[in-house]
C-alpha cells in the first residue's frame, strides 16, 4: 500500500515537473513571407516586437510554402506566421498545410498582412488559427500566441 502511494506521488511530481518545463519553454515562431512580397519593414518590426514580448522568432525570409514547411520542421517551431502582401494567401497557405501534412506535422499557422475579407473565412476553414490585418498591435499578436500556446500545452499535458 505504501509503495503504491509513493509511486503515485512520484508520478504526480514528475507530471508537475514536466508541465513546468513545458510552460517555461520559449514560444518559437517562424516568420515567413511570399517571395513576391518585397516590402519588409512591417515584417522586421513584427519580429522585433515579438522578441520584446519573449517570443523566439526565426526569420525565414521570402519562402515558397515547401521551403517554409521544411524550415518550420527543422527549427521545431510552435507556430508559422505567414505574411501576405502579394499573391493568393488561400492557395499559398493550403499548399503549406499540405506540405506539413505530408511530413506528418501539425503546426498552427497565423496569417498577417493584406487579406481580403472573403479570404479570411477561407483561411479559417483551412485551419488557420488567426489572421491579423494592417494596424494590429504587436502586443495583441503576442498575447494571442501566448494564450493559444498555453491552452495547447495544457491540453497536451492532460
Amino acid at each position: 500500500m505504501y509503495g503504491i502511494k509513493f509511486a503515485s506521488e512520484r508520478n504526480l511530481s514528475t507530471l508537475k515537473a514536466e508541465e513546468k518545463t513545458v510552460m517555461e519553454k520559449k514560444i518559437r515562431i517562424l516568420l515567413t513571407r511570399h517571395p513576391m512580397d518585397g516590402h519588409e519593414a512591417g515584417y522586421n518590426i513584427l519580429a522585433t516586437g515579438l522578441r520584446e514580448h519573449g517570443i523566439e522568432v526565426i526569420l525565414g525570409g521570402a519562402q515558397m510554402p515547401e521551403e517554409a514547411a521544411e524550415t518550420a520542421i527543422q527549427e521545431d517551431v510552435d507556430f508559422i506566421g505567414f505574411r501576405n502582401m502579394a499573391g493568393d494567401p488561400v492557395y499559398l497557405v493550403e499548399t503549406l498545410m499540405q506540405k506539413l501534412r505530408e511530413r506528418g506535422v501539425e503546426i498552427p499557422i497565423v496569417v498577417g498582412g493584406i487579406i481580403r475579407p472573403r479570404e479570411v473565412e477561407k483561411l479559417k476553414n483551412l485551419g488557420v488559427i488567426a489572421t491579423f490585418g494592417p494596424g494590429t498591435s504587436i502586443p495583441s499578436i503576442a498575447n494571442f500566441l501566448k494564450s493559444y500556446h498555453e491552452k495547447r500545452q495544457s491540453a497536451a499535458v492532460r
